[in-house]
Parts: C-alpha cells; sequence; structure tokens
C-alpha cells in the first residue's frame, strides 16, 4: 500500500482523505433523505430488489449508463454508514473541466475523477482504484464507460474485469437502471418526472475467473435484468 501511495504523489489522483462527521453528516443527510425524496417521491423511481443486508466491507456495484442521474441513485441506496466510503467513477475530461463541476462531484457525489485518455507518465486509474479497494472503500462503476444512446446498452469495458479478478472475496453487486435518461436526458440541465425503476440483482463473487469471463458474466447479469423487467412489463 505505501508503494501505491507513492506512485500517487506524482499524479493528479490521491486517495481520498478521511471523511469528517460534517461530511459523513452531509452525505447522509443529501442520499438517505434529501435524493431519495426527490427520486422516489417527485420522480417516481421505484427501487426493487434493494436489500437492506448489503454485504458490510468494500463493494463493487455496476450499473448501465445512460443519465448523470445514476450515480446520484446508486448512491441512495448504499447503506449510510458506507456512504463516506463509497466513489463513483466518472470521467476527468467532463466534469474537471470547470471549478464549480470538480467541486460538486468530490465533494458532493464523493466521486473520484478518472481520465480517459492515458499519458505516458500518467497513474493506471486501475491501479488507482484497486488501491481505493484495498483501502476498503467501495466503488460505483458504469462498466460502457459512458453514457450510452439512451434506452440500450453498450458492451462492457474489462476494467470491472480487472478489478474483480484481483480481488476475489469482494462482492460485485449488478443494479438495472431503467428510465432515467427520461428524467434527465443527455444534454439536459432540468430533471423532469417519468418515473423509472432502479433493480438491484444477486451480489456476484468471483474466484477464479479471468479478467473476460467476470466482464462477459457482470454484463450477462445486468442484460438479464433487463429482460426479466421488459417481460413484466409484457404481462
Amino acid at each position: 500500500m505505501k508503494k501505491m501511495l507513492k506512485s500517487y504523489e506524482h499524479s493528479d489522483l490521491s486517495l481520498p482523505a478521511p471523511a469528517s462527521w460534517r461530511r459523513r453528516a452531509m452525505l447522509v443527510f443529501l442520499y438517505k433523505f434529501f435524493w431519495r425524496a426527490i427520486l422516489g417521491v417527485v420522480i417516481g423511481l421505484r427501487y426493487l430488489g434493494v436489500k437492506s443486508n448489503v454485504p458490510d466491507g468494500p463493494v463493487i456495484y455496476i450499473a448501465n449508463h445512460n443519465s448523470h442521474l445514476d450515480a446520484i441513485s446508486m448512491m441512495t441506496v448504499v447503506p449510510r454508514h458506507r456512504l463516506h466510503l463509497t466513489h463513483s467513477v466518472a470521467a476527468q475530461d467532463f466534469f474537471g473541466n470547470s471549478f464549480f463541476r470538480k467541486w460538486s462531484m468530490e465533494n458532493l457525489v464523493n466521486a473520484v475523477l478518472i481520465s480517459r485518455k492515458r499519458g505516458a507518465n500518467d497513474v493506471d486509474p486501475i491501479e488507482f482504484l484497486d488501491g481505493l479497494l484495498r483501502a476498503g472503500r467501495s466503488l460505483i462503476l458504469f462498466p460502457e464507460g459512458t453514457r450510452g444512446v439512451p434506452g440500450s446498452m453498450g458492451d462492457f469495458k474489462r476494467g470491472v474485469g480487472h478489478l474483480a479478478s484481483r480481488h476475489p472475496g469482494i462482492p460485485v453487486i449488478p443494479i438495472y437502471l431503467d428510465g432515467l435518461y427520461r428524467n434527465l436526458p443527455k444534454g439536459r440541465a432540468m430533471i423532469v418526472p417519468f418515473g423509472g425503476n432502479l433493480i438491484m440483482g444477486e451480489p456476484m463473487v468471483f474466484s477464479d475467473e479471468d479478467v473476460d469471463q467476470i466482464t462477459s458474466q457482470t454484463q450477462k447479469a445486468i442484460e438479464n435484468m433487463a429482460q426479466q423487467l421488459r417481460d413484466s412489463n409484457r404481462i
């Protein structure tokens, strides 16, 4: 761990500092009261399959990605005592291009910003995220890498496979997000109440699977959840 921390000293990436009690209280208020009310009451987001007994300790949450509301909605299902230890992984080139965006993501969303284009002297983002997991933090990942076409899901990149293969004891929890792209469409700044669904799947624990197997299995899990929702809507 010390060796890993030293490698970050010459980079913009650094492990987030321990949260003060004020910051912990702010995150609980934001996600367990404010955003949960906005999403559940105003927007009409339905929470399906969400369990109170989420495994304690580091977790890798993964989901499909169509809206800037995705990370916020996923933070509302993180156990309150783990909120300050859970970091959404966001794009540095988009959210780090202004002081307000960067400050908001780091302080209000508790995100870590990762460059999607790696230079010769940059820290490998996988190594940085690996360091967060080793430090006991949880991650929120969008394996597609970017917001895709509204209502559809692109192929997963291999980042989740690399991280889960390095940490076979850490559960990967798949979440399917349905309809949030209608509530905050790409390119819009105003939230509209069109409803939607957040469906939490069963934790997936990997042992000796390789990177490609993990990537494929996690994508299949979310695709199956999407298909089950479509089937239930037809019924």
